[in-house]
């Protein structure tokens, strides 16, 4: 009996001691996991820093391109002072890199925008509140000549904005104007695809946020303004009259400088092949000058990105930060996406 006794005290023993090395190693791979959230935590916070680094950099690059782009136009008086695609200030820009050579290198891409290259949408209703018709059916001209929406869309955009409400369009809708244009994205029946638009191929389609602007003179730059915004600048104008406005600013004089146009007189607008009945109807509405800019900014650090963008409007030989936005989103490790390729691959 005693020998008995002792192998079950044995075999207790042993069960104890495997429960305790069981406890044991639960707790250490959950002190492990902890550990590795706790460093994934502090290297996502660290490269959100860095990002946000990056984006106080672009915003100050991009006042200084803009008061870059003032000096030089003041230069080269007595020639009128102008805005137009062809300017560096517009081109492409190569992506800034920061810490290069560090373990975590920061990527930022930056572009600047005319604001008054846009539809100013804010005119959509007057200071009353009201719906302005004659906007509202240049809109609905823009987005159709876009192919963005459908036929309500422009009804949709107008009941979010006006003051009462007076259709079905009016539920769930502000009713005011938009502090931000990413309100639309509350708009009933306006989809992501409408606002950010969407690239088949090789070819980039508009959305709402490349042609609509909250900023701005409410006049628009017939030297940057894309196809679908100078559409919408008179019922007046057709399509053969937005062609020939593109055409002639894009066009170079025997030296290869560009042939934009100088000012809104008939004399330069003719050179598209414009009526001079379709030019009073626009005449008003446009401008060569600009004075509202946004810069779009993505920093980019490992697997963590920040978007930001900031509305800067010039004035005289300054600039005023108007509006900053930034938004922290997280994207797939490059890395992770590399080797997760390679196993698909294996």
């Amino acid at each position: 009996m005693p020998l008995v006794r002792r192998r079950r005290d044995r075999g207790i023993v042993l069960l104890l001691v495997m429960l305790i090395l069981m406890v044991l190693s639960v707790v250490v791979l959950q002190l492990a996991f902890s550990a590795e959230v706790a460093q994934r935590a502090a290297s996502n916070l660290s490269r959100d820093l860095q990002n946000m680094k990056a984006l106080t950099s672009g915003l100050a690059i991009a006042r200084l391109m803009i008061k870059a782009d003032i000096e030089g136009d003041l230069a080269e008086a007595p020639t009128p002072p102008l805005d137009h695609l062809g300017e560096s200030l517009m081109q492409d820009i190569e992506p800034y890199r920061f810490n290069d050579g560090g373990t975590d290198v920061t990527s930022l891409y930056l572009k600047i925008e005319d604001e008054e290259g846009k539809f100013y949408l804010p005119a959509l209703v007057d200071e009353n509140g009201a719906v302005v018709e004659d906007q509202k059916e240049r809109l609905a001209r823009m987005l159709e000549y876009a192919g963005i929406g459908d036929a309500d869309t422009p009804e949709r955009i107008a009941a979010a904005m006006d003051k009462t409400d007076q259709n079905a369009f009016d539920k769930d809708v502000p009713n005011r104007k938009f502090y931000t244009l990413k309100e639309l994205l509350g708009v009933p029946g306006i989809t992501d695809e409408m606002y950010y638009g969407k690239t088949v191929g090789s070819e980039k389609h508009f959305g709402l946020a490349d042609l609509l602007s909250l900023y701005g003179s409410g006049r628009v730059n017939v030297n940057t303004a894309p196809r679908p915004v100078l559409m919408s600048l008179s019922t007046s104008i057709g399509a053969s009259d937005v062609d020939g406005i593109v055409s002639a600013r894009e066009s170079s004089d025997s030296e290869g400088n560009p042939e934009v146009f100088q000012n809104t007189s008939y004399d330069q607008l003719s050179r598209s092949g414009m009526t001079e009945e379709t030019h009073q109807s626009i005449a008003s509405r446009i401008v060569v000058r600009s004075s509202w800019f946004r810069a779009r900014m993505l920093a980019r650090t490992g697997s963590v990105q920040r978007w930001g963008a900031a509305v800067i409007q010039r004035v005289q030989a300054a600039t005023v930060l108007v509006l900053w936005e930034d938004d922290l989103r997280f994207a797939p490790d490059p890395d992770d996406l590399k080797v997760q390729d390679e196993a698909e691959a294996k």
